[in-house]
């Protein structure tokens, strides 16, 4: 294309005007943002580290790097560095804590920032202590003192108290003594409110916390010297376990302080004072607080290979964005050079916009389908994740146990739990197999009404799911599976309760196979009807099998009745019938069948689906995340039970859970500990669930206590609104429901402890 000379100036014109502009507009901008004030914030990073986010305070510190560095402020990267090692002697990272801390001290050092090298300094001497690297801790720990005292800093104490545990970690137990005594001298003689603060801000209780630590250490030494008597336990018995707890963080390391005060309480009764029933006493204390100490210390290495990985990971995102940033500023000095070639190869210029234009557009072609992709991932990733889940027609203790103990088998990849998994099942099997034949004639299964769960989902995908299912059953009998569904929308979807529906096809299929000598099987979907926001569908199960003669239609649907028309040797407790009706009650439909004796059956019902609108969808789910981790207490006298029902509560995002074998375990502890939600089992021996919530809601009448148990709900129901229980789930339960109840207790009490992250010992 060709342009009139004039046409051409004036476009040339315009383009270097706008250009001109934009090159100001981003000078501007970079000169503003130089210019904004920015001060790293101590106290927010110490807040995250405390509550143990540390992968957002990694975030925060990697974010102030990367602003500082682009920046030029060198004080800013100093606290960044420093506040990184911090995190990272967390998770007992030592090495990388010890580089962060060096850098940062080698900018406060050109800076001649003495705060800063203070607060490098003591970074490194925490470092090294809990890293037990006495040989730099000895080098290092004098330069940091005399700092400390040249500024009058806060720092020196916790310096000191890290000298403490040093000869506490090595068993200088004469060296212990010595410097604990001269701390407790020194920190009662000062006034720290007269100290200069290190950071931004002060630490809250910080002499009664580093007093009461110095006291311990102290008291400890005394009672591990040579020839100790008597008078020498007088300070560690005057420490107790309330003051401890509150005054430090109660994390691992506070739980073991504790334990090995509540020991040496024992030694002292045992030995000294000849009072074995307080001894005992101690001995317990300390053996529960080691345990608690120990599952803190389980989770904290469960936790530090995944978080490091994320620290890394984080690191090498900002690394990378530093990287395109520095590409993004030469390819800004390559434009504004092109722009003065521009003036002479107009024409080129214009061919180079338009194919860079057209590579931009190219480019972000290329992210929406990559965005479009990865949701299509994720959606068939999250697809794979769901599965049907038959209901249970017998006993419901036995058989929550044999469900539960078959996924633990499954999911279970050590050999010997495996095996010990495998013998409870054994036991629970023997153990139903003995109530079926005692009981199974005596007792009628009762179903509530459902409350369906309705989610988007395709009723072909969900037919063509239930025929996988039982095409092995199928197969092994010789017969046929046939399948027809009407044509439609390969798109659409309707809200659907994607366990119930199938719970129905499947037990009208295997009922089907079950009758079924010879022949074939078949399932069809048929369209009724339609209309803008609804789908009528009919379904149907044939089979060739025994069928059903019409003076047994009465009773067909009728739990344990049904056996009565049935052969003899047929298997199955005759409820799988019952349970279809019962479903069909929940969406509002009915179900009924023709049938000639000796030539088969065919059932059938009808189901009206509301449809999904993909073009203008408003409707969302709910979130049932809780806004903070939940802490579930269970109570039951069943270890079997305990172990499934922990397993399935921190199989959802967020819940972590403690387990006790009987009620006055449980009350000992809530009153110890704050719990977001108690599960209560209801048979247990010398106190019932009744009896234990009606002794906790004498101290806590808002945490919400839930039965997790096998009777029948409609019986105890009354008996537990009387006792103070908020809602009963009834084993065996589908986990979706089970899931979905947990979930609505989330957020109810507000007196949840959360545990803090231990300190490395």
């Amino acid at each position: 294309m060709c342009f009139p000379r004039s046409n051409a100036i004036i476009i040339l014109f315009v383009f270097f005007f706008f250009t001109a502009l934009n090159v100001n507009a981003q000078k501007k901008n970079l000169t503003d943002n130089k210019s904004a004030f920015y001060s790293f914030d101590s106290y927010t990073l110490d807040r995250l580290v405390s509550k143990d986010s540390l992968y957002k305070a990694t975030i925060l510190v990697n974010e102030a790097i990367d602003f500082s560095k682009k920046n030029n402020f060198k004080l800013t990267e100093a606290k960044a560095y420093n506040a990184l090692g911090t995190v990272l002697v967390k998770t007992s990272n030592f090495k990388k804590a010890e580089s962060y801390h060096e850098k940062a001290y080698q900018i406060f050092d050109s800076l001649h920032n003495k705060k800063g090298k203070d607060l490098a300094l003591a970074g490194l001497v925490n470092t090294y202590v809990h890293e037990k690297n006495y040989k730099k801790f000895d080098s290092i720990y004098p330069i940091a003192q005399a700092l400390s005292k040249s500024l009058n800093s806060e720092i020196y104490f916790i310096n000191f108290e890290n000298l403490i545990k040093r000869n506490y970690y090595n068993l200088k137990n004469n060296s212990l003594l010595e410097t604990s005594t001269k701390g407790l001298e020194i920190i009662n003689n000062t006034d720290f409110s007269t100290l200069n603060n290190s950071k931004d801000y002060r630490t809250e209780n910080l002499k009664q916390a580093l007093t009461l630590s110095y006291k311990y250490y102290n008291s400890i030494a005394r009672v591990k010297v040579d020839n100790v008597t008597s008078e020498d336990y007088t300070a560690l018995l005057s420490i107790n376990d309330k003051d401890l707890m509150s005054v430090l963080k109660t994390d691992m390391s506070t739980y073991r302080k504790v334990a090995t005060l509540n020991y040496y309480k024992y030694s002292y009764f045992t030995y000294a004072n000849k009072n074995l029933d307080s001894a005992n006493k101690y001995l317990l204390k300390s053996d529960n607080y080691k345990y608690i100490a120990l599952r803190l210390n389980e989770k904290k290495e469960a936790r530090n290979g995944e978080l490091i990985s994320k620290i890394i990971n984080a690191e090498q995102q900002l690394n990378l964005t530093n990287e395109i940033q520095k590409k993004d500023i030469n390819n800004s000095k390559i434009f504004l050079r092109s722009t003065i070639i521009v003036s002479i190869l107009f024409i080129i210029t214009l061919v180079s916009f338009f194919f860079y234009f057209k590579g931009k557009k190219n480019l972000e072609k290329m992210n929406k389908a990559l965005k479009a992709s990865n949701s299509k991932f994720i959606k068939i990733d999250k697809d794979r994740l769901e599965f049907f889940s038959i209901l249970s027609h017998e006993l419901r203790t036995p058989i929550y146990g044999i469900n539960g103990l078959a996924t633990l088998i499954d999911q279970e990849n050590d050999k010997t739990k495996k095996q010990s998994y495998l013998d409870s099942l054994i036991s629970s099997s023997n153990y139903l197999s003995v109530l079926i034949d005692n009981i199974l004639q005596a007792n009628r299964l009762k179903f509530d009404k459902k409350s369906l769960r309705l989610k988007p989902g395709k009723i072909n995908k969900i037919v063509n799911h239930v025929v996988s299912t039982v095409a092995v059953a199928a197969k092994n009998k010789g017969l046929d599976l046939k399948v027809h569904i009407d044509e439609s929308d390969e798109y659409e979807q309707v809200y659907i309760d994607k366990v119930a529906f199938s719970q129905i096809l499947i037990n009208l299929v295997y009922n089907a196979i079950r009758y079924t000598k010879k022949g074939y099987i078949s399932i069809n979907v048929f369209e009724k009807a339609r209309n803008e926001h609804h789908i009528t569908l009919r379904f149907e199960v044939k089979d060739t099998g025994i069928g059903i003669k019409e003076e047994h239609r009465s009773v067909v649907f009728n739990a344990f009745e049904n056996k009565a028309f049935l052969n003899k040797n047929s298997s199955g407790s005759g409820l799988g019938l019952h349970i279809v009706k019962t479903l069909l009650e929940s969406h509002n439909s009915h179900i009924d069948f023709t049938s000639t004796p000796n030539k088969g059956t065919c059932f059938f019902f009808e189901i009206t689906f509301k449809k999904i609108d993909l073009n203008n969808q408003t409707e969302k789910i709910a979130d049932t995340s809780p806004v903070r981790d939940m802490h579930i207490l269970v109570v039951d006298d069943n270890k079997i039970n305990l172990l499934i029902t922990k397993k399935n509560i921190e199989k959802i995002e967020g819940y972590s859970c403690e387990t006790v074998s009987n009620g006055e375990e449980a009350i000992s502890l809530i009153k110890k500990m704050n719990f977001d939600l108690i599960l209560m089992d209801i048979n247990m021996p010398d106190m019932d669930g009744y009896d234990v919530t009606k002794h906790i809601r004498m101290f806590n009448s808002g945490i919400p206590i839930l039965a997790l148990t096998a009777l029948n709900s409609n019986e105890i129901s009354q008996k537990a609104e009387e006792a103070g229980i908020n809602h009963i789930i009834t084993k065996p339960y589908i986990f979706e429901d089970f899931k979905t109840v947990i979930s609505s207790y989330s957020g109810d009490n507000e007196n949840y402890c959360r545990i803090i992250d231990p300190e490395a010992m």
